[in-house]
């Protein structure tokens, strides 16, 4: 099921399955994303793995970043 979601500020619906999150083609080219980037999902700042495009949609692989507590 999809839910919404907001990637960097932007709204957009979205389907999560085994760690990955799945986008459609047009939001993924409307958000400008590339692998390497970090991104803000909801309110947790993650890396972009990788995007697979399997059109009409795209499958991000996510990876959530390590806060270092001192």
């Amino acid at each position: 099921m999809s839910e919404q979601v907001r990637i960097n500020g932007v709204a957009v619906f979205a389907y999560s399955q085994d760690g990955r999150l799945r986008l459609s083609l047009d939001d993924w080219e409307r958000l400008g994303l590339v692998p390497g980037q970090q991104v803000l999902v909801g309110e947790h700042r993650q890396l972009l793995v990788s995007a697979e495009e399997h059109p009409p949609f795209v499958w991000l692989r996510l990876q959530p970043l390590s806060r270092k507590v001192g």
